[in-house]
């Protein structure tokens, strides 16, 4: 057992500790149950499964009541915090030690991510100097979509993803098309293949659309089976910039959203809030808010920008 087994507070996650990797993983199943939400990011959640290395710490108060991850993209961190219901003092401890530790030198950015937000959640980011980058909402509807079918010009084609083929078009196309996004848009092979390995991936729910044979646009959907009701998601719906304004991306959500109708009761998205054309579109399919998830940012060594504990 780790000497830091018995410590209160925030210790360092020692990876050859089962026990502590244990209760992190009852924790991280205890928060999805309650909140309804994963406890942490996708990208943060597949590395930890993995058992990739992270700065990871946890908070423990006889046991572990806290976890924070820290992954790094370059010069860019993000910091994820998962605590037990009604420990708030956790959440501020792990952030606090969390952000101290990313601000170091080469750390441009640090990110921190606040899942089905509500004012309150504000506090803590704010006070350590955090300001708010983005809101990404989650839209549901139900399925199928009582909308009128677009019609498909014949010069496209339709057709489903071939696992072994075309990831390299594929990501060619999704990081241009999300050049700017701060998650989405440096997908590599890897990223993309981690995906392709998961339980729920179905590649007859990859829908590629095609433009005199060159791949101009997709909607990968993902089916929530263990959520009540059945969600099924619209996980990346892209368009590259060369094809868009010709109506690709109701075409794609339409059809992505037909082929979820056979295996969930709730269509499901999420958009940035600040995205006037993917909500107009997804507004007239029927789409509503569910919540919101809220990105704070924090940039090291700018003005206001320090991190403090």
């Amino acid at each position: 057992m780790s000497p830091d087994a018995h410590r209160s507070g925030v210790v360092d996650l020692d990876p050859k500790d089962p026990d502590a990797r244990r209760q992190v993983d009852e924790l991280l199943s205890l928060v999805a149950e309650v909140s309804g939400h994963p406890a942490m990011g996708e990208p943060s959640l597949l590395a930890w499964r993995a058992g990739t290395e992270a700065d990871d710490l946890v908070h423990r108060d006889g046991t572990v009541d806290g976890y924070a991850r820290l992954e790094r993209h370059g010069t860019s961190v993000t910091v994820e915090v998962v605590v037990a219901p009604g420990r708030q003092e956790a959440r501020r401890a792990l952030l606090s030690a969390g952000v101290a530790r990313a601000s170091r030198p080469p750390t441009t950015e640090v990110r921190h991510w606040i899942y089905r937000h509500t004012p309150a959640d504000d506090d803590a980011p704010l006070s350590l100097g955090f300001h708010v980058e983005r809101d990404l909402l989650q839209l549901r509807a139900p399925l199928p979509l009582a909308v009128e079918r677009p019609e498909v010009d014949r010069a496209l084609v339709l057709r489903t993803f071939v696992p072994g083929t075309d990831e390299a078009a594929w990501l060619e196309v999704n990081n241009r098309a999300f050049a700017a996004h701060p998650e989405q848009g440096a997908w590599d092979l890897e990223t993309l293949r981690r995906r392709e390995g998961a339980p729920w991936f179905d590649p007859d729910g990859f829908v590629l659309v095609e433009v005199d044979g060159r791949l101009a646009g997709s909607c990968w959907t993902k089916v929530h089976r263990d959520h009540e009701p059945v969600l099924g998601e619209i996980y990346v719906i892209s368009v590259d910039p060369a094809f868009q304004g010709r109506g690709l991306g109701r075409i794609l959500a339409v059809a992505g959203l037909d082929w979820l109708t056979a295996h969930a009761e709730v269509g499901m998205l999420y958009v940035d809030r600040a995205n006037d054309g993917a909500l107009a579109l997804y507004d007239s399919l029927g789409f509503v808010v569910d919540h919101v998830d809220r990105c704070y940012l924090l940039e090291p060594g700018r003005p206001g920008g320090a991190a403090g504990g």
